[in-house]
């Protein structure tokens, strides 16, 4: 997601017509397993004249055709407003203007994804397609994801492998030689439009993903997940200038990345205490030099028959990217240089509760509300706090350092 001062709102062809077949199918098969899920998050990051509300609205539907094939299709936005600053690490006479006089702005992205799954007793293949778009930046991704049980079905196995193409606008300047000759782009004006003085720049992206859950005993099981992912191509934020001791030029990143990540996660039952206990831990490193752990520890229990209530905590820490610098006047880090916040050494504290809520059928005919056969509500809220160390506006340190989370979601089958 690219920020800019202003968004035009518009629906999608490819989503009209994914979810006609879907719902096309949902009506043919009215007695197959077919389910809509809705979820809104809103997210609101707390800090003055810098603070962030994003508001995230998702649907899907699944319908199934025959026992082994399904369809879905979703639909999902962001809708971002706040403010952001332009030149961020400005000199020391102008660091407290740097963030009084940030940048109103507005950002609607949207997703439209469909496709298909196949199934059998024991394994699961699905492959999607997802469409991504706003005024500045648009995204094909072609995803496929393959699962089998084994040994009774204690063992689960997956392998996913997901190709992404993005386009990214920026600024045209064709008489910019270097980097540090390169000015910011002001406005999202113009993008994907001939000689609006704009320019196309590309982004390639592989992901590739294993998982193998194990089902040790009744009450424990554990799951071990190993993902990469390579990116060629342009990603640096275009709005975004950094001051380099004479002028303000526009950010510039490396156009490679690799990025590695392993976790494991526990799962198991505690009689006493009337609920389970999960652990996850998870290690990344990148080629940017960047190395990072989570850990995050959960308490989940049912609350008599209808309600089950879900808390957690997590821990995250970061270094900096090899090539981040607080002050590039002052400390150059080699040709690349970075305004990033998340580039930059931190860490962050999570803590968060979910409830979630699911009606009992009717006693004659089995159904919820006479139509479902079942229904879920979910109700989730979580509290972020940062800590950046060594990442500031200029002399100012930043002043966004908390935000909240809230989620209501509607699970449904029929």
């Amino acid at each position: 997601m690219q920020l800019n001062t202003h968004r035009s709102t518009r629906w999608s062809h490819p989503l009209t017509l994914i979810l006609t077949v879907v719902f096309c199918a949902l009506g043919q098969r009215a007695a197959a397993q077919n389910s809509v899920d809705t979820t809104t998050t809103v997210f609101y990051e707390k800090g003055g004249p810098l603070n962030m509300t994003v508001v995230n609205p998702s649907v899907k539907a699944n319908a199934d055709v025959v026992e082994e094939l399904a369809l879905h299709a979703g639909w999902q936005a962001d809708v971002v407003s706040g403010a952001s600053v332009a030149v961020v690490d400005a000199p020391g006479g102008s660091s407290v203007d740097a963030v009084t006089s940030a940048t109103t702005l507005y950002d609607l992205r949207q997703v439209a994804s469909g496709g298909l799954t196949l199934r059998s007793d024991v394994a699961r293949l699905d492959a999607s397609y997802a469409y991504g778009f706003e005024k500045d930046y648009t995204s094909h991704a072609f995803s496929m994801n393959a699962a089998t049980e084994l040994f009774d079905r204690n063992t689960t196995l997956e392998l996913s492998y997901s190709r992404g193409w993005d386009s990214v606008c920026d600024l045209s300047q064709p008489q910019a030689e270097k980097a540090v000759e390169r000015q910011r782009m002001p406005t999202s004006d113009g993008c994907f439009e001939k000689n609006k003085g704009r320019v196309s720049r590309s982004l390639d992206l592989h992901s590739v993903q294993g998982a193998w859950t194990q089902a040790w005993t009744p009450i424990f099981n554990t799951q071990l997940i190993v993902s990469s992912q390579l990116m060629h191509g342009f990603q640096a934020n275009p709005y975004r200038a950094i001051w380099l001791g004479r002028a303000a030029v526009q950010e510039h990143h490396p156009n490679d990345r690799a990025r590695y990540a392993v976790g494991i996660g526990a799962r198991i039952w505690l009689r006493p205490i009337g609920g389970a206990l999960q652990a996850q831990l998870r290690g990344y490193r990148d080629t940017w030099g960047i190395q990072a752990v989570s850990a995050e520890l959960a308490y989940e229990r049912g609350l008599g028959q209808l309600f089950r209530l879900r808390v957690r905590g997590r821990y995250y820490q970061q270094g900096s990217a090899a090539f981040y610098s607080d002050d590039y006047a002052l400390s150059p880090q080699g040709e690349y240089f970075t305004g990033d916040r998340e580039l930059s050494s931190m860490s962050s504290w999570l803590g968060g509760a979910q409830i979630s809520f699911a009606p009992a059928g009717n006693d004659s005919t089995g159904k919820v509300l006479r139509i479902f056969d079942s229904l879920r509500l979910v109700l989730k809220g979580d509290f972020l706090a940062y800590d950046f160390s060594n990442f500031h506006y200029g002399q100012a340190a930043i002043p966004n350092r908390r935000a909240v989370f809230g989620t209501l979601g509607i699970d449904a089958t029929f």
